[in-house]
């Protein structure tokens, strides 16, 4: 098993835990995808914002933008 896969089933064991989905940004920021980390960590600080906050509509808006730039190569 590699680390990417033992991160995604840390992730899939604790779905509700947010350190198994920051662990893998930071694996995936140092090894090449920055873009896809930045995009996981987006996600984490959206889900913990105040619901149609300016906050959480900034995370979803940024996260959105990368993944439109990225989805083919994702």
């Amino acid at each position: 098993m590699t680390d990417r896969d033992a991160l995604l089933a840390a992730i899939a064991a604790e779905p509700d835990e947010d350190m198994p989905r920051l662990m893998l940004a930071d694996w995936l920021q140092e090894n090449g995808q920055p873009a896809r980390g930045q995009f996981v960590r987006l996600q984490v600080e959206g889900a913990h914002a105040e619901p149609f906050s300016p906050p959480a509509r900034e995370c979803e808006a940024a996260a959105r933008a990368l993944l439109d730039r990225h989805l083919g190569a994702w």
